[in-house]
């Protein structure tokens, strides 16, 4: 009786199995595990590679098996391979337990596997692999920083405490010595309220205040000629009562001024211009000095190719006089002649300092030679005496032929200044 009902079990299993008809509805409960450990949880399913454990007790393990497949085919919208793979299953199954019909019987044993949510379930054919893909999940952006401009109030920024007001710009400033008196006139300075006035005796003395003035003109007394003196003016202005001074004119190491024999020294030189004459007696010819120096300077044009000689040299008081007036003559007026022509007593060539290279003409001007001249000409200790754009400062025109002898470390200080000599010792050029 028992062997009876024992075969018309398997028998009905078969049919059920056959037909593939598994009611959906019926509750069960599937785990999935990786197939490592499906192994230990269904005996013999070597082409399988998924379990199934149902907590109804008058299932068979064929049963469970089918429901599990049937439970994936429905999710899966299973292909012709899952049916296959099913029924693969199912006939592995259905020979187990009829090889095991001992094991059937006793309640199975529910047992949870851990489970990896991560990681996907494979179901593995022997043509077909299907894998579900992993759960993506975004990382968690980095939390944007607070705005805390509304909670914390900015600091307030101290303005920057205003600077003094500037001091008054240096200004340029010029010293006639007479033999009685020094007149010292300057440029007025923007904004000053006053100047103050200063002379030192000499290099190593200090500053002496000689008085303060508002006006740009001071008269000096007192002095005696033939002695060398410092003279500066400095600009002030008064703020809250105290007083802010500019930077000492430029001039201020300059002039020292001494008169011999009626000729005009400055800082040792020779002055000869429009305000410093020379006596009619005086001259005899190029000094020693300038001949030597202008030999040495036309040896230096040779060696650069070029060829330079002396076409106007020493002039006599007489000769100057001579010349002189046939311009007057000529141009019709003094003032038309004094642009370019010193008056007798008042030419340095009557000082036998001064030459006149190659050609005493405006078609010298930007020769080879003319911008030789200029670049090198106080490496030998000359000066171009009447540069251009400088003709309201000297009283002459632009002669890129004149040079002036001055000594080799005054032509150098004067080059390197770009100022010309009533410039660089606060001196005036102005027929009176």
């Amino acid at each position: 009786m028992m062997i009876k009902r024992g075969c018309a079990a398997i028998a009905a299993a078969v049919m059920l199995t056959a037909c593939g008809s598994t009611d959906e509805n019926e509750p069960h409960i599937t785990t999935l595990s990786k197939p490592t450990e499906t192994a230990e949880a269904v005996t013999t399913a070597p082409a399988v590679t998924e379990a199934a454990v149902t907590t109804v007790p008058t299932t068979s393990a064929t049963t469970v098996t089918t429901s599990a497949t049937k439970k994936k085919t429905t999710k899966k919208t299973t292909t012709t391979t899952t049916t296959t793979t099913t029924t693969t299953t199912t006939t592995t199954t259905t020979t187990t337990a009829e090889t095991t019909p001992e094991t059937a019987a006793p309640e199975p044993v529910v047992t949870d596997p851990p489970m990896i949510e991560t990681e996907p379930v494979i179901v593995t054919d022997a043509t077909e692999t299907a894998t579900q893909p992993p759960v993506h999940t975004d990382p968690e952006p980095d939390p944007e920083p607070e705005d805390t401009s509304s909670v914390t109030e900015k600091k307030e920024e101290k303005p920057a405490p205003e600077p003094d007001p500037a001091a008054p710009p240096t200004t340029l400033f010029f010293v006639n010595t007479g033999e009685k008196e020094t007149v010292i006139t300057w440029d007025p300075s923007e904004g000053a309220d006053g100047y103050e006035v200063l002379m030192k005796k000499d290099k190593n003395s200090k500053w002496e205040l000689l008085g303060e003035t508002k006006k740009q003109t001071f008269t000096v007394t007192g002095i005696g000629l033939n002695k060398n003196y410092i003279f500066t003016v400095k600009a002030y202005k008064l703020t809250d009562g105290k007083k802010l001074y500019s930077d000492r004119s430029r001039n201020c190491g300059f002039p020292y001024m001494t008169k011999k024999n009626g000729i005009t020294y400055v800082d040792g030189l020779m002055i000869v211009n429009k305000t410093y004459g020379l006596p009619s007696s005086y001259g005899w010819g190029l000094t020693a000095d300038t001949q030597a120096a202008f030999n040495e300077m036309q040896a230096g044009a040779r060696a650069d190719g070029l060829s330079i000689w002396i076409c106007s040299g020493f002039r006599s008081y007489s000769y100057q006089s001579t010349l002189y007036w046939n311009y007057v003559a000529r141009d019709g007026s003094q003032w038309s002649a004094d642009r370019y022509s010193a008056r007798p007593g008042y030419s340095e060539h009557q000082s036998g300092y001064a030459v006149d290279v190659n050609q005493a003409s405006r078609w010298f001007n930007g020769s080879p030679v003319a911008v030789w001249l200029e670049k090198n000409c106080w490496k030998y200790g000359f000066i171009i005496r009447y540069p251009y754009g400088k003709e309201d400062v000297t009283g002459y025109n632009y002669e890129s032929w004149h040079c002036r002898y001055v000594g080799k470390e005054k032509a150098k200080r004067l080059t390197e200044s770009g100022l010309t000599i009533e410039e660089y010792y606060g001196l005036t050029s102005v027929y009176s």
